[in-house]
């Protein structure tokens, strides 16, 4: 059976039904919420070189995009056994290492500069979209990182790249597909259409998009701390994508009931998905507290990367099998170290494993 995903009013469905059914945790339901993985990195590859061997598997010395996608899918029927319902997938990833030197060039990226799809990427996307219909979860598509459309050519290119994307998307003919148009869009980005006052014109792009009678659900995902979607970009997105980062439980809380707050949620509540937070299960009960759907996010160590974590704190492992993380280059899917375990083994006993 092919897994569909729908929205009603705050709550997720997939083929009719509301997700985790009937589930009680501590007193609380989690019907309808939406249990995800940043995992963006399950499509990567890099175009450059002079950075591509940084990537090397320790066991074989090589790089190979496909098997790291093949791993990633491989992986998926032992994520949902623990009740995961989503994972990210980005188009231009994400960050696996932050030093200047490899951060500064590396290039992940399904599109060239003048907007040109790849079609390797596309190739491995539609598998991570097939195995997930498979083991009944959504795929959560990124469709740019900051760093990787910075080189794209202009602003007509972003918009053409949008347009083939989701028409690619749309006739695949999968339905367990979400949109995050742009990774943690914001003034910051320092291109106009990225901002805070922008974004909007990118899902309404994707959204107005349509194939027999059916479109892709979109919206884009906002920076950790304090920051929330404004304006247009929040009235019309169709589920709302906090990201949690650098924040306890307490203020991801507080985060979290702002955006309730707001004229536009009480005029139109919808769905609000962390999509990327952390490794912290204390943070994925509080977004339970408030009735929302909580993303689990894991550098692995050997990144030059801190949040309430320190990924410095030593090198990258040396053997496969003790590659930490999700995002940081090369990445073992399996759920293979403490953090991992501890997150799935407790979304076992918050779901029920359904």
């Amino acid at each position: 059976m092919p897994t569909i995903i729908n929205i009603h009013g705050t709550r997720f469905y997939l083929n009719g039904r509301l997700t985790y059914e009937g589930v009680l945790y501590r007193g609380k339901a989690i019907g309808g919420l939406l249990f995800n993985n940043r995992m963006v990195q399950a499509i990567f590859d890099d175009a450059n070189p002079a950075t591509a061997p940084q990537w090397r598997y320790p066991d074989t010395g090589v790089w190979d995009p496909d098997r790291n996608t093949a791993e990633f899918c491989a992986a998926l029927a032992e994520y949902r056994r623990h009740g995961l319902l989503a994972v990210t997938a980005g188009l231009q990833g994400g960050g696996s290492v932050y030093t200047p030197d490899i951060y500064d060039h590396f290039v992940n990226s399904a599109y060239e500069p003048d907007g040109t799809l790849k079609p390797a990427y596309f190739d491995r996307l539609l598998r991570v979209i097939e195995a997930a219909d498979a083991a009944g979860m959504v795929v959560i598509v990124n469709y740019f990182y900051w760093k990787h459309a910075a080189r794209l050519q202009g602003e007509r290119v972003v918009e053409r790249v949008t347009e083939q994307v989701t028409d690619w998307l749309l006739r695949t003919g999968h339905e367990n597909l979400l949109v995050d148009v742009a990774n943690e869009a914001g003034d910051w980005w320092g291109q106009p259409l990225f901002s805070a006052q922008n974004i909007h014109r990118l899902i309404a792009l994707v959204q107005g998009m349509a194939l027999n009678g059916r479109r892709l659900l979109a919206g884009a995902s906002t920076g950790g701390g304090t920051a929330l979607p404004e304006g247009r970009w929040r009235e019309i997105e169709d589920f709302h994508m906090p990201h949690g980062n650098g924040l306890r439980p307490d203020e991801l809380r507080a985060k979290l009931q702002r955006l309730k707050e707001t004229d536009e949620f009480k005029r139109h509540p919808r769905p609000i998905l962390v999509n990327e937070d952390s490794v912290f299960v204390e943070n994925l009960e509080a977004a339970i507290d408030e009735y929302a759907s909580w993303g689990f996010y894991h550098q692995g160590f050997g990144s030059h990367y801190r949040d309430l974590t320190d990924w410095t704190a030593h090198e990258r492992e040396r053997r496969y099998e003790d590659l930490s993380g999700y995002q940081t280059v090369p990445v073992n899917w399996g759920i293979n170290d403490p953090y991992k375990r501890a997150f799935f083994e407790r979304l076992k006993t918050i779901t029920d494993g359904r």
